[in-house]
């Protein structure tokens, strides 16, 4: 590559940087997205702020991810002692920006050889791919793998090749194996890169298994051998598990999902149709230019794409987010693709079609993001609920916005991830029914917008028949408070719930 071109291939991969930088904290300015309520960022957060409160995963709170993030989180669960969930929350949120231009550099330095159609592509992808913008401003965890895939990919590979260096692949290996501790499915590139290095068993393949043994081992094995069955249940079971009532999601809502033709309003023709334009640019770039052989980078990168693809449309259990762990594998493959058909001299028509495609992606996606917003609920929660009392909602992240989430009196639920903690027991199975006996018993607040006897767990009668004697009423707009007997609340209308008489014992009865 000539010095001109390589520099202009870095200022690209600088500007896409700050553009990614750029929107992910426009989507943050939106209303309510700093300090409001979004998906799961509640629930990870959460699983850090047990942590460092002394309540180990697994052992004494279900958590259905590896400890990867709660473990990288701690600083915030730390900084929370000081200003509180809500805060904390908010600058997590805050970081989310910087990830996302991380993410771009890494991208753009794996792919940078090999020009700028590459660059523009590869980068353009990972800063304006709708599920991986979805992830960032929710605060979901495949941004976070994604970012530690492409770190280990940068250590790995030293232009189309493995690097030389058995160090970089260990620390390589490394970065991929704390991508799995993040979240299970991580182990996709790993199966990849240790197919793609067996060639070299010395010098690729044993530096890089080791480096990714030690990646995954390093944080995972101690709570592991604190709650073995438990850590199996929540991780192995509960990710092959599905909501009983809910319908498997077609497969071309997922192909939308990947083809970012779902995120601006696309039918299942357009969704055919982007699929099908993805595969010709990867197959005629292969086809059209024979005499080059796949490099050991495009190999990796044809197969996590495939790999990551297919782990989207199997499984039963599916969220449109998690399409974004299948961003820098899709962006790789893409940017190379497009690189290799158009090589020198017809260069500049792949530049032209892909900053032509990027400029369309980034034009939707800063309307897309110029229309979001979501509630904030603390004034009405704080108005309720005291600070400090043992609360419970079937979304924690009310609770983590409000500064509700954290007791001060012993012996309160440990609850993160409801949803998540009953489909590890089994729906309506004997241990999700008593794990939220438990939780009911050790809580003297529930928040939440769905009455309880509609929730997710589903509580049997009894459980029903407690809470209706035990716990008021009191509805606020569109928020539901369950007060316990007795204790304190705000100044909202109430109605209270009926159904005969408490079959169970009171929490302080329980303590």
């Amino acid at each position: 590559m000539k010095q001109g071109t390589d520099r202009s291939s870095r200022v690209l991969v600088s500007v896409f940087a700050v553009l990614a930088a750029a929107i992910t904290l426009y989507q943050l300015s939106r209303p309510g997205f700093l300090f409001g309520l979004t998906s799961d960022i509640s629930s990870w957060l959460g699983s850090s702020i047990r942590l460092v409160h002394g309540a180990l995963p697994y052992r004494d709170f279900d958590l259905l991810q590896p400890p990867g993030f709660p473990l990288l989180a701690a600083p915030f669960a730390f900084l929370s002692e000081a200003v509180g969930t809500r805060d904390a929350l908010a600058v997590l949120r805050l970081c989310t920006p910087l990830l996302a231009a991380g993410s771009v550099l890494l991208i753009g330095r794996v792919v940078l050889h090999r020009g700028a159609t590459a660059v523009i592509v590869a980068c353009g992808i990972m800063a304006f791919y709708p599920a991986e913008m979805y992830a960032l401003r929710a605060g979901l965890l495949e941004s976070v793998v994604d970012f530690f895939c492409l770190a280990g990919a940068v250590l790995l590979f030293e232009g189309d090749s493995f690097s030389p260096s058995w160090r970089r692949i260990l620390l390589g290996g490394i970065a991929f194996g704390f991508a799995m501790a993040v979240k299970a499915p991580g182990i996709v590139p790993i199966l990849v890169l240790a197919v793609l290095c067996a060639s070299d068993v010395r010098r690729r393949l044993l530096p890089f298994v080791a480096g990714a043994v030690l990646g995954f081992g390093v944080p995972t094995l101690p709570f592991f051998l604190l709650a073995p069955g438990s850590f199996l249940r929540d991780i192995m079971t509960a990710a092959l598990s599905s909501a009983p009532g809910t319908h498997r999601v077609p497969v071309l809502v997922r192909l939308g999902d990947i083809t970012g033709v779902n995120a601006v309003n696309g039918g299942n023709a357009d969704i055919i149709i982007a699929t099908v334009v993805i595969a010709a640019i990867v197959t005629a770039s292969y086809v059209l230019r024979p005499r080059r052989r796949p490099t050991m980078l495009e190999w990796f990168a044809i197969a996590a794409t495939v790999l990551a693809v297919i782990a989207q449309i199997l499984p039963a259990y599916y969220y449109s987010n998690y399409t974004a762990f299948v961003t820098p594998f899709l962006g790789m493959l893409l940017g190379l693709s497009l690189a290799r058909l158009f090589e020198p001299p017809v260069q500049w028509v792949g530049v032209c079609f892909a900053a032509a495609a990027i400029a369309l992606l980034c034009t939707e996606q800063t309307i897309t993001a110029h229309s979001l917003e979501t509630r904030d609920i603390a004034g009405v929660v704080d108005a309720e609920i005291p600070a400090g009392g043992c609360t419970l909602s079937d979304a924690p992240v009310e609770l983590m916005t409000t500064n509700r989430f954290v007791a001060t009196a012993p012996g309160c639920n440990t609850m993160i991830d409801p949803q998540g903690a009953t489909l590890s027991y089994g729906y309506g199975s004997a241990g999700a029914e008593h794990l939220w006996t438990v939780c009911v018993q050790r809580s003297d607040y529930i928040v939440t917008t769905t009455p309880f006897q509609h929730w997710f767990i589903p509580p049997d009668a009894q459980l029903r028949h407690y809470v209706s004697v035990n716990f008021e009423l009191h509805v606020v707009g569109k928020e539901l408070f369950y007060v316990r007997n007795g204790y304190p609340y705000g100044n909202a209308e109430t109605s209270e719930a009926r159904a005969g008489v408490g079959a169970l014992p009171n929490r302080s009865q329980q303590r």
